[in-house]
């Protein structure tokens, strides 16, 4: 009997062993094929989708320089000619003072000095807010460029960096003591208001115009954005066409490219020619926006150039005239407190 039973014990460890095949078979070829995708994931592998936005964190500081070239050309009936050249430079604080439900933040915008220098034809002025003593000569271009010393709205960002409102106590009391000091005179009254509208804050406060997306994007990717600019007392409007760039460890550079701007209005206040208004027809004209976008919704440079041409027609006597503008405009990140 024994001789028997150990006869039966290598079939005993045959049939396990054959039992224990088809399990082995299964984990290797596991093995094998978690090992094959492995070593397929770096090919297949999404591209990377950094958050890209623009923000401020709250109870921080912000400053910016504003340099703005203008170059404008006019041509009226009897072929006659104008030219203008201005130089502006801004130095412009944004201070994030709170934040709002849906990640809303509230920053108190202002201008903390102008530099003016405008050359045109034999004219020239120039002017430094931290000196307004040394003024020689008012003209209406820096009546009209200047009317945003001295004011500090509240602006209202989104978590995307978009401008949702523009508002504050002392805008609006400014706003309203210009409808007061008015009167009747309604036309005067807006062109005023036109000064210091949602438009002239936007186009020296929001860094991006709106071309830096606020979520996740490819880094091959290209997107779309209607944007909106002030330019010479004209609101143009256009979709951009967006990319990234430029890419390094810590930066990202957008590029948004506007082939088609169009007037958003018929009537323009000229800031050369203010007060007076104009109407505005055969408008077209382009644009290329570009900014270097670094950590924590940190905007380090953005530059804003755009070509447009108009037929304008200014109210009163005042021959009409076929204009020609380009304009450069570009934010320098200058320190954070």
């Amino acid at each position: 009997m024994l001789r028997q039973n150990h006869a039966r014990l290598p079939q005993w460890d045959i049939a396990r062993h054959h039992s224990l095949c088809p399990l082995l078979v299964w984990l290797f070829g596991s093995v094998m094929l978690n090992a094959q995708i492995a070593g397929e994931q770096p090919g297949k592998q999404e591209a990377l989708r950094p958050r890209l936005f623009a923000s401020i964190p709250v109870g921080r500081v912000r400053y910016y320089e504003l340099h703005e070239h203008s170059r404008i050309h006019r041509l009226f009936p009897d072929s006659t000619r104008q030219s203008l050249e201005r130089n502006v430079r801004y130095q412009l604080r944004l201070y994030a003072f709170t934040s709002r439900e849906h990640g809303m933040t509230e920053v108190a915008c202002r201008v903390e000095e102008l530099q003016y220098h405008l050359r045109a034809d034999t004219l020239l002025v120039t002017f430094n807010s931290q000196h307004p003593e040394h003024l020689e000569r008012r003209i209406p271009d820096l009546d009209y460029l200047s009317s945003v010393l001295g004011t500090e709205p509240e602006i209202l960002f989104s978590p995307y960096g978009d401008i949702a409102r523009i508002g504050g106590e002392q805008l609006e009391w400014l706003r309203e003591y210009i409808r007061s000091e008015m009167g009747k005179d309604t036309n005067l009254a807006a062109a005023r208001l036109s000064a210091i509208s949602d438009a002239r804050w936007t186009v020296l406060f929001d860094l991006h115009k709106g071309i830096v997306p606020g979520t996740r994007i490819r880094e091959d990717s290209t997107w779309h954005r209607l944007v909106h600019l002030w330019i010479e007392g004209t609101e143009w409007r256009d979709t951009a066409h967006i990319h990234i760039a430029q890419t390094t460890d810590t930066t990202r550079i957008l590029v948004g490219v506007l082939p088609k701007l169009t007037p958003t209005t018929s009537r323009v206040w000229l800031p050369d020619r203010f007060p007076t208004a104009a109407n505005l027809s055969n408008g077209q004209g382009h644009a290329q926006i570009t900014v270097e976008l670094a950590p924590r919704g940190l905007i380090l440079r953005s530059e804003l150039h755009a070509y447009t041409e108009s037929d304008i027609s200014p109210i009163g006597p005042t021959m009409p005239f076929r204009q020609t503008t380009q304009v450069t405009l570009t934010w320098r990140f200058i320190r954070e407190e």
